[in-house]
């Protein structure tokens, strides 16, 4: 199996070294700044230590390989696209890693549809950490063949889906929660700093996270917050009453706030007799049936 990767930075770098080490050979990567670089630079320096030749054109980085990954920014990717398809070959598989919107990935398997297999994926975990070893999620028609191809060399691929679009999607909504969470530490450990309180209200939360696994902690908040919601309200207001009073950020716990009063409305209490359902998949089923959010 002959790899190509389209753009070498980090992750280019980072990806080449791990295959590398695990047994790929003949690695061949394109970039703007490695087609500029000239012999004895520190690109080609990297390039070697990572077991890979850079070459001038996309015509040479499709020329001898099976599979090209595209690691270029998401507001690049179709363009990247669009340049690359007259080179590429229909059993070519082209895998799109960058992080791009969902319609993106669909463009892209719509330009490139009988001029090459195309595999939508998505990087779920840092790379500087984690390297081929973190979860890349991958879609499309050919998500399972190039699961395969790479397995041998270590590469964690998990297919979620045959569509197009599905490994950049779940990325998104996994943000929801990642980014989401940040944002919320952040405003809860700036009021910790501003009480004076910080280290023990890191160590409280972090126990409370680590004292079970996180599916149980998910299940307890979505069904506790299904049936409890109008009682959290109140505490919220407290907690804003908190935040106020030492001008600290409040923007996510008025969010907060206003999630709550709208699970309130939703009226999950009565529906589950005051008592916590046993799947989060019930919350949702309930939620969903009611029809498109309001906000």
């Amino acid at each position: 199996m002959q790899l190509g990767i389209l753009g070498f930075g980090e992750a280019g770098v980072r990806f080449a070294k791990d295959l590398s080490a695990a047994g790929l050979t003949g690695i061949v990567a394109y970039s703007r700044s490695g087609a500029k670089a000239q012999p004895g630079d520190a690109l080609h320096a990297e390039a070697a230590a990572a077991g890979v030749t850079l070459v001038k054109t996309m015509r040479a980085l499709c020329k001898s390989t099976d599979v090209i990954i595209a690691l270029t920014p998401g507001k690049a990717a179709l363009a990247a696209a669009k340049k690359i398809s007259k080179h590429l070959q229909p059993g070519q598989i082209y895998v799109d890693m960058s992080s791009a919107a969902v319609k993106t990935m669909e463009d892209i398997a719509q330009l490139l549809d009988g001029k090459a297999r195309f595999v939508d994926a998505a990087i779920m975990s840092p790379v500087p950490l984690n390297g081929i070893k973190g979860v890349i999620g991958a879609s499309g028609a050919d998500a399972e063949a190039f699961r395969v191809l790479m397995e041998p060399y270590g590469m964690n691929v998990k297919v979620v889906g045959v569509k197009p679009g599905g490994a950049s999607a779940m990325k998104l909504i996994r943000s929801v929660c990642m980014k989401g969470l940040s944002a919320v530490l952040l405003e809860c450990l700036e009021v910790a700093h501003r009480y004076g309180v910080l280290e023990a209200a890191a160590a409280d939360i972090a126990g409370s996270f680590d004292e079970r696994p996180f599916a149980q902690n998910m299940k307890r908040y979505v069904c506790g917050t299904a049936v409890h919601a109008e009682r959290r309200i109140h505490e919220m207001a407290d907690v804003l009453a908190l935040l106020n009073s030492l001008d600290s950020s409040t923007r996510m716990t008025k969010s907060t706030r206003a999630k709550l009063m709208d699970v309130s409305k939703m009226g999950l209490r009565e529906k589950f007799n005051a008592r916590e359902p046993d799947t989060i998949a019930a919350v949702m089923d309930a939620i969903v049936a009611l029809g498109p959010s309001k906000a």
